[in-house]
């Protein structure tokens, strides 16, 4: 079956989820559509999409489905709790896994599809919605080669960029927290440049334009600006789901036996960013956390 024909189901219309439904009908694919909170499913069944009252009704007849989720929590049980699709897709259907979760959680979804006799791809996005609004998301994804190969048409519906990493579907989301690691260290760093700059009196653009030359990297760029002009209501991703990720990098990187030195040096700021109320900021607002130690 080629990857135009092929009946898709996401579940999770977060802000990301809603945008990979956006792109995915202009793709021309079939899209069914299911959220806990039903009233997130009207963008989408306004542009064409069917709507589902359960995960089940989501994937029966779906040959792809996509999960959207926030954790690992609740990707698990989406997919083998009470209410879980796993048991109602149809034999060799694929699971696309886009949530940043643990190595170890994506271990357990290989193997429960395994004995379901359908197939699980890990294939987590880079990109922030506004990006994944103009299709070019990159997609870091792991797994069954043939599989991959028959999904690069639903990939492109929203990615401009697709990175194999290997055939073992973890080794995707190792990569994502990698990715995700770097990120948070930059945004750390960065609100900490800032301060000091702007403790000594120098002009902060002169930061902002070098800052601009070294992480040349659109996501680098749009931390760069938000950060300098606190710019924290337009939520990219929220401080919460921050919060989670840190926690996430923790356990990863403990599973690993490797200290994540930076992580447990920022979940204090976390932790002081959100007993002031700042969760449903983005997450670059725990840079004020930074300001506020330093006097400012």
């Amino acid at each position: 079956m080629s990857s135009s024909h092929m009946n898709v189901a996401l579940i999770g219309l977060g802000k990301m989820g809603t945008v990979l439904g956006q792109r995915i009908l202009l793709g021309n694919f079939p899209l069914t559509v299911y959220n806990r909170t039903a009233i997130k499913m009207q963008p989408l069944t306004h542009l064409g999409a069917k709507g589902a009252q359960t995960t089940q009704e989501a994937v029966q007849n779906a040959d792809v489905v996509i999960t959207c989720l926030f954790d690992d929590a609740a990707v698990l049980e989406t997919v083998q709790g009470k209410q879980g699709f796993l048991s109602a897709l149809k034999p060799n259907a694929i699971h696309i896994g886009t949530s940043t979760i643990l190595p170890q959680t994506s271990k357990i979804l290989s193997q429960l599809h395994k004995e379901q006799g359908s197939i699980y791809i890990a294939a987590n996005v880079l990109g922030v919605p506004k990006v994944a609004q103009k299709g070019e998301l990159t997609t870091i994804v792991a797994g069954d080669k043939q599989t991959i190969e028959k999904l690069t048409g639903l990939f492109h519906s929203y990615s401009s960029t697709i990175i194999h990493v290997g055939i073992e579907p973890f080794h995707a989301n190792v990569v994502k927290i990698c990715m995700n690691y770097l990120l948070a260290s930059a945004i750390e760093t960065m609100g900490e440049i800032y301060t000091f700059a702007e403790k000594n009196t120098v002009d902060l653009n002169i930061i902002h334009t070098l800052f601009h030359n070294v992480f040349a990297h659109p996501a680098f760029k749009l931390y760069i600006d938000k950060i300098k002009a606190r710019n924290f209501e337009e939520v990219n991703f929220s401080l919460d789901g921050g919060f989670k990720d840190l926690r996430l990098f923790q356990t990863a990187f403990a599973d690993a036996r490797v200290v994540p030195d930076v992580a447990n040096i920022l979940m204090n700021k976390f932790l002081i960013a959100l007993a002031q109320g700042m969760e449903t900021k983005d997450w670059s607002a725990v840079t004020e956390v930074t300001r506020q130690q330093s006097g400012l």
